[in-house]
């Protein structure tokens, strides 16, 4: 639970309250704040004395610079995202592997007038994003295979919610070198995404654009197809990649 409320202080657009976070975490006000009071004792969270409200402390900021690995490839990898959101318009997202998710690492906020993208610290569904149907293609075969037994949540009425169409769409995804998701994750909304490798071909991150359907449809334009690999293979290259 302290992780929980840990991560909601950080990845909140602002610091919150005890009220917003109890809220947040399904909590009863007096149990949120022992759990920021545990927080606060270890150097995690702090405490505005004016407004009393919580954001990250010392120690998160620490341990933070131990990420050195994931400060220097979002580093690396931000220059060619901003080229290719401003092509597109489109919003471009970065997102790592973690167990069970696609956890989104790095945003580019689309140019268009109404603005698309996904909030950092966001975790995407392996089943349900284009981010994640990249990692089961490119990742460990055994993330495939352990969502076979693991009930698949519908999160829009086009999400994959059975294994066997996951899995060809993970095929085909191996084979195109991309992966899309429309209205899988949002209704109105299509992701297309790519894999990122580095020096050693481990694959370390996926990179998307996300746009409506209107810009990104069912069948995309192979032109945006081709500008999202080259994208990718690009900060691969950046990173050491071969080929």
């Amino acid at each position: 639970m302290c992780l929980r409320i840990l991560e909601y202080v950080a990845f909140s657009p602002e610091p919150g309250g005890v009220t917003q976070i109890a809220d947040s975490a399904g909590l009863a006000k007096s149990a949120a704040f022992k759990h920021l009071q545990t927080l606060m004792d270890h150097g995690f969270v702090t405490q505005d004395l004016v407004t009393s409200r919580y954001r990250l402390g010392p120690k998160a900021w620490l341990i933070g610079q131990q990420a050195q690995s994931l400060n220097d490839f979002t580093a690396i990898a931000l220059p060619f995202m901003l080229a290719a959101r401003n092509e597109t318009g489109l919003a471009v997202v970065m997102s790592t592997p973690m167990p069970g998710a696609a956890f989104v690492t790095l945003t580019c906020a689309s140019t268009h007038q109404i603005e698309i993208g996904v909030r950092t610290g966001s975790q995407l569904a392996l089943h349900g994003s284009a981010q994640g149907k990249i990692f089961l293609a490119f990742g460990a075969p055994q993330q495939l295979e352990d969502l076979r037994v693991t009930p698949l949540t519908a999160v829009t009425p086009h999400t994959i919610t059975d294994w066997n169409v996951l899995a060809a769409e993970v095929a085909a995804a191996r084979k195109a070198g991309f992966a899309s998701a429309p209205q899988e994750a949002l209704l109105g909304i299509n992701t297309m995404a790519a894999p990122v490798f580095n020096y050693d071909g481990k694959l370390i991150a996926s990179v998307a654009f996300v746009g409506s359907i209107q810009h990104i449809p069912t069948d995309p334009d192979p032109v945006l197809v081709q500008r999202l690999k080259t994208l990718t293979q690009d900060i691969s290259r950046a990173l050491g990649a071969q080929g």
